[in-house]
Order: structure tokens, then C-alpha cells, then sequence
């Protein structure tokens, strides 16, 4: 039997188009998917639809598919949230607009004797049904309960964007078991998991927010107290790592793919896509600062704004280190540095001031838009200085032996630690935690890695050894939560950690800043 929907209300957005080219693969708008091995005939047809209705499931409610046959005959299809499919006889434009029928006017048709069109209608539904049932090689459809949650698919919205069901719509994820040991102050039971690509980094933004790309390949942004899903775009491929960032003076989500930026806004309830094609020579994506930064040759960087990439004129021999709006923080191996706009002369900009007699620059390296840190080296000792980017004031310094790594630097608020030194810009002070590198920062935090491949959690006035490299270092903290990610059962997860009884609260954090070029997230 059919279902009890009544095709007239099903709105027209989404609609996507599933096509089996009897080839072993199956087209969902244009994104070709190789069938599973043995799959062939009703049971394809039946696997491409439920693929669409899995994908489309947390709206909660009934969509429009076009199936189109290997022979290119087309069957409108209503697919439920649970893969249950009834026929989709053509209607009205405003009727496919998901608008009320007409009401019957007064000394009109009654209910004994059926309009015209009825006839009609019932002969196209007819059919429909029959090349539905044809099309999934069955002929009694399942009747189901349609969930009529929010998201009822507003057609003014993107279609590349979906928001989220509320009230009956998805429950939290549920809670599980975390496959490795957690990292310090965390237990290793999760508030919630959910699967997630294999290809794409996860992002925590300072607030909370949490964005991933699902193991189905669409990008969400999750509710960090919950782990629901707040709105969600498809991506027909992605790999790298998502970052949150600002473009234009909003805050959005942002992911390059070789020589392509998109990004998404996070305000509002609509989220259109933006997409950037950076230029071909060069082109190197940074996100050290608050805004992306594109690093291109020679002399000259590239600032993201109104969907275009506009270039900023470097002095000679100066390197990019981070952007801020349309501006570029920039310096060069002699000590200059320079915060330069679009077309700005940039003047001979301000100088790093050396913290003792005898010490020679030798690298400047990015934090963020607001600081940056000079090594440099004596006859005995590297020394690190953390600099107020737009005055040159000195923030803190530390002290080590000659020979060190100071090329990594990874900063959680005050804390910053530049290869083994641990500066903190609060109260100026430094100091060396012999023997590590700093992999990742969250919550007040940097996680170092020692030379004995054991991972130190190290804050102001601490520093706890709390395991192996096998150590779950965090992402970032949502709603007083470690956001970590672990393979389990050959699935990759993202896990959300309760703090251990007597773990510190967390500090307000972010997932992380590293020196161009590398975004937040790799390396680790």
C-alpha cells in the first residue's frame, strides 16, 4: 500500500537526481558512487535510494527524487526518512511548492461527485505508483510515519544548505567508549560520538562550535552541548582540515581543497556557499591568524574578501605570517615588521628589538594576527621573545641550550610554546621543557611530545606526563567537553569527553594556531 503523504504537500527543494548507469555505480546529483560488490538490479536501485534518504534523513520529512533509469526513462519518486518510497505523480507548480490545495468553494463540488481533474490525477498516481514499484523491484510500498519536524525545506534557502529538524527531529548522539587513552583531566566515556570522515580534520571554534565532515561526505555544524546537528551542506569531495575563521567580518567554516577555498557563514539560517579559486602559482593556505591567508611569489600575499582573492605588496625579502581582515602581518629575516592593506606603502614599518647584547636574529615566526616571536641565537643559547605584533613590545622570553628545534609553535591563549620553550605572555615568564615538541593546544593547554614518545599536558605552572604517543590529544573544548578523534572498528569518530572528577574546569581555548603554512589540526 502506498503511504498516507500527500504528494501535494512534499516541498520541491531538495530534489535530488539518482541515476543507475547499470555499470556498478549510481549518480546522486552528478556524484558518481560505486555500488557495493554483487549489487545489481532492485537490490541497486533499492541501495541508491536509501543512500539519498540517509543522507536526507534529519529533515525530518519526505523529499522529491527523480530516479532515471540506465535506459534514461526519469520516475518521480517521494522518499521517506526511512527509505520508504511512493509514487510522485507530476503537480502543479504550487502544489510541488508544498502549498495548501484550494479549498472547495461554496455550492462547489461536493464530496459525492469527483471534479474533472480527480479522474486524472487518480490515472497519474496510478501509474506512478506502478513505475515506482517497478523501478525498486516491488509492488506494495510500506505505508510509514512521517516525521513532520521544523526544516519543513523552505524553497528560498540554498540548496546546497539544510538546517536542522528540532523538536521530534534527531535525538543526541549516544554515548560511548573512547578506543584509546584520553588525555589528562578527561575521562575516556564520551557525552556522545558520531562517525566521521577519514579525509577531513574536524574544527572546534573557541564558543564550542563544531564542525565535521560526516562518514557520508557532507559537512555539519554541530551543537556543542548536544552533538545534534544544526545545519549541514553537501560537498561532492573534501579532504584536509576544516577551520573556523573570519571573511569579511563574519565568522564562517572554512575548507580548501587544492587550489580551492569554499566557505560557509555561521550566522543566520541560511549558509550559501562561497567558492575561491586560488591562483595557480603558489597559492598556499594559512590560517595563523584571524582571517586565511594565501602565501603567494614572490613578495606579495593574498587576503580572501567577496569571494575573490586580493593580493597585498610585500617588502622585498619579507614573508607573510598572518592576516586579519584585509590586513597582512608580514616581516622579514632582519627584524622589520610590518601589519600592510591593499595598496598600503608599507614604510619601513616597526623593529624587534634583540632581548640581550650579542643575539642575531634568525627566524620570525607567526602566532597570530596580534603577536609573533623572533628566535634568536648567541654564542651558548637560542632565546625566544613573543612580540606585540603592532607596537614590537616584548610579552615574554625564554632561554635554552644552542641546539634546539624552534620551527613548530602552538599557542592555547597566553601559553605559547615555540619547539621546547614554554613562554607565557601573562606575566613574561619562560621556560625550556628539555626534549619536546609541541603537537596540539586546547582548553589553557599545549600537549608536547617528548623525545621518549610520551605526551606532556603542559600549562602555567604544570607539566603532566599523561601517556604515550597513543595519548587522544584534543581538537578543542565544546560546552566543557575535550572534542577528540579516534579510530574504532575501522570507523573514525569524533568523541565528546566528560572531565574527570578531578580535572581543572577548562579555560576558554581554541583548537590550536601553528606558523604558516600548515592549518590547525595537521601534524598532530
Amino acid at each position: 500500500m502506498s503511504t498516507n503523504t500527500d504528494p501535494a504537500t512534499v516541498p520541491a527543494w531538495p530534489a535530488p537526481v539518482v541515476r543507475l548507469t547499470g555499470q556498478g555505480t549510481v549518480e546522486v546529483d552528478g556524484v558518481s558512487l560505486r555500488l557495493p560488490q554483487g549489487l545489481d538490479g532492485a537490490d541497486a536501485r533499492r541501495w541508491a535510494v536509501q543512500h539519498v534518504a540517509g543522507k536526507y534523513a534529519r529533515l525530518g520529512r519526505p523529499i522529491r527524487v527523480t530516479a532515471i533509469e540506465p535506459d534514461n526513462t526519469r520516475i518521480p519518486l517521494i522518499v521517506h526518512p526511512d527509505g520508504t518510497v511512493q509514487a510522485a505523480p507530476e503537480e502543479p507548480s504550487a502544489r510541488r511548492r508544498g502549498l495548501p490545495r484550494p479549498a472547495a468553494r461554496k455550492g462547489g463540488p461536493s464530496l459525492a461527485k469527483k471534479p474533472a481533474d480527480q479522474d486524472a490525477t487518480n490515472t497519474s498516481q496510478a501509474r506512478g505508483l506502478i513505475a515506482a514499484g517497478a523501478f525498486l523491484g516491488v509492488i506494495a510500498l510500506i505505508a510509514v510515519i512521517v516525521l513532520t519536524a521544523g526544516g519543513s525545506g523552505d524553497p528560498t534557502q540554498a540548496p546546497h544548505t539544510r538546517t536542522r529538524a528540532t523538536a521530534s527531529g534527531p535525538a543526541t548522539p549516544p554515548p560511548a567508549n573512547l578506543p584509546k587513552p584520553a588525555p589528562d583531566g578527561w575521562t575516556s566515556r564520551a557525552a556522545w560520538s558520531v562517525p566521521i570522515s577519514t579525509d577531513v580534520t574536524p574544527a572546534v571554534a573557541p564558543d564550542g562550535t563544531t564542525a565535521l565532515v560526516t562518514d557520508q561526505g557532507d559537512l555539519a555544524v554541530l551543537d556543542p552541548a548536544t552533538g545534534i546537528t544544526r545545519w549541514s551542506a553537501e560537498l561532492s569531495s573534501a579532504y584536509g582540515a576544516l577551520v573556523f575563521t573570519r571573511i569579511d567580518d563574519q565568522d564562517v567554516i572554512a575548507l580548501s581543497t587544492g587550489q580551492t577555498l569554499h566557505y560557509w557563514p555561521l550566522a543566520g539560517t541560511q549558509h550559501p556557499r562561497t567558492t575561491v579559486k586560488l591562483p595557480s602559482s603558489g597559492g598556499t593556505l594559512s590560517y595563523a591568524g584571524d582571517s586565511p591567508l594565501a602565501a603567494l611569489d614572490p613578495a606579495t600575499a593574498g587576503i580572501i574578501t567577496k569571494g575573490a582573492v586580493r593580493t597585498v605588496d610585500l617588502p622585498a625579502k619579507a614573508t607573510a605570517l598572518a592576516a586579519q581582515g584585509t590586513s597582512v602581518l608580514a616581516a622579514d629575516g632582519a627584524g622589520h615588521v610590518w601589519s600592510l592593506a591593499p595598496g598600503q606603502n608599507p614604510g619601513t614599518g616597526l623593529s624587534l628589538q634583540p632581548p640581550g647584547g650579542g643575539a642575531h636574529l634568525t627566524r620570525v615566526l607567526g602566532i597570530d594576527s596580534k603577536r609573533l616571536v623572533g628566535v634568536w641565537q648567541t654564542d651558548a643559547n637560542t632565546i625566544a621573545t613573543v612580540y606585540a605584533a603592532h607596537t614590537g613590545k616584548p610579552l615574554a622570553t625564554a632561554k635554552a641550550g644552542k641546539d634546539i628545534d624552534t620551527t613548530t609553535v602552538r599557542a592555547a591563549g597566553d601559553l605559547v610554546a615555540v619547539g621546547p620553550l614554554l613562554l607565557n605572555t601573562a606575566d613574561g615568564s619562560g621556560r625550556e621543557v628539555t626534549g619536546t615538541t609541541p603537537k596540539a593546544a586546547a582548553g589553557g593547554r599545549i600537549y608536547a611530545l617528548d623525545q621518549q614518545q610520551r605526551i606532556h599536558a603542559l600549562a602555567a605552572g604544570s607539566d603532566t606526563v599523561i601517556g604515550g604517543d597513543d595519548v587522544a590529544l584534543p581538537l578543542g573544548i565544546a560546552h566543557r567537553r575535550a572534542l577528540v578523534v579516534a579510530d574504532k572498528l575501522g570507523q573514525r569518530r569524533l568523541y565528546a569527553l566528560n572531565p574527570g572528577p578531578s580535572s581543572q574546569a577548562p579555560a576558554p581555548g581554541s583548537s590550536g594556531q601553528v606558523e604558516p603554512p600548515h592549518p590547525p589540526g595537521q601534524g598532530q
